[in-house]
């Protein structure tokens, strides 16, 4: 994140609405390699696709007390997030200014 390394998890929970469209919602954190960590929530829309592929759009919000991330407090960032159809994912993030 902003050319700092950080290793990330978290926690995505979606359902099926009657229209297809896939409603979601999360949480998570990433740390640096010196332990500082920045903690994120999400909600998004995806769709499927062919195969069983899915894709995502939303929105995550940002907090932190490390001062290497400082910036992304009080941010959002929108995300794009692809699963396909052999279950591996990309994910991508850029921040809403």
């Amino acid at each position: 994140m902003f050319g700092v390394p950080v290793t990330g998890m978290g926690s995505y929970t979606s359902v099926v609405r009657a229209d297809g469209s896939i409603f979601g919602h999360g949480q998570g954190m990433s740390t640096t390699n010196e332990g500082e960590a920045v903690t994120w929530t999400a909600t998004g829309l995806g769709r499927f696709g062919p195969g069983g592929s899915v894709s995502y759009r939303g929105m995550l919000f940002f907090r932190t007390t490390s001062k290497k991330l400082a910036r992304l407090n009080n941010t959002c960032g929108a995300f794009e997030y692809e699963v396909d159809p052999k279950g591996s994912t990309v994910s991508k993030f850029w921040e809403w200014k």
